[in-house]
């Protein structure tokens, strides 16, 4: 399995990535397809074709990246293991140390079960591969369609160097990722709940 940039994609391979990216997603946190384009996508190749991808935007005037978009089309097989572990070494090869990203709150008021199963196992997952949930709360960074599902903020140390604060975290995901500024109202809720 082999880790490559989506420019490198036949039409045939980016149309089952797309598959891969329509399957994963609810339609509400999904964009269109092409404007994933405007961040970088990694593409997971077995000897099938695309087996996943990973939609990544590195944070300006920091060394972090965000991940976006996460996604596995063949379960069971190792596939999502395999392409953590070739995400997070091609960014500390690229000199990033650090990478964050959302999941959805399985605390989230008016979720059905399977949701609150699907969004606990996705967090374990994460978990399990050094993913840490920090103790954020009331963290609800503004979408472009205007929807605002509860999330909560994960991260992985991709270089030896020290965690930032957390307020500093927090307030750089909200700036570099969101385009809210510490002063923001939605930001300062954050910090408050969060007792930072």
């Amino acid at each position: 399995m082999t880790l490559v940039e989506a420019g490198s994609l036949t039409p045939q391979q980016r149309g089952i990535v797309r598959a891969i990216y329509e399957d994963a997603f609810p339609e509400e946190l999904q964009v269109p397809f092409d404007d994933l384009f405007v961040d970088r996508m990694l593409v997971l190749l077995d000897e099938d074709g695309p087996a996943g991808f990973a939609l990544v935007r590195d944070l300006p005037e920091t060394r972090w990246t965000f991940l976006r978009y996460y996604a596995v089309g063949r379960r069971g097989r190792g596939t999502g293991s395999t392409m953590w572990g070739q995400l997070t070494a091609r960014l500390a090869a690229d000199g990033r140390t650090r990478l964050i990203w959302d999941v959805e709150d399985p605390d989230e008021a008016g979720l059905s079960p399977e949701l609150v199963d699907e969004h606990r196992r996705r967090i374990v997952f994460y978990e399990r591969l050094g993913g840490r949930l920090q103790p954020v709360r009331d963290y609800l960074p503004p979408h472009d369609d205007g929807h605002a599902p509860q999330l909560l903020l994960m991260d992985v140390p991709l270089a030896d160097e020290p965690d930032p604060p957390l307020r500093v975290l927090v307030e750089t995901v909200y700036l570099r990722r969101y385009g809210v500024p510490a002063t923001d109202p939605v930001v300062r809720r954050t910090l408050l709940a969060s007792d930072l």
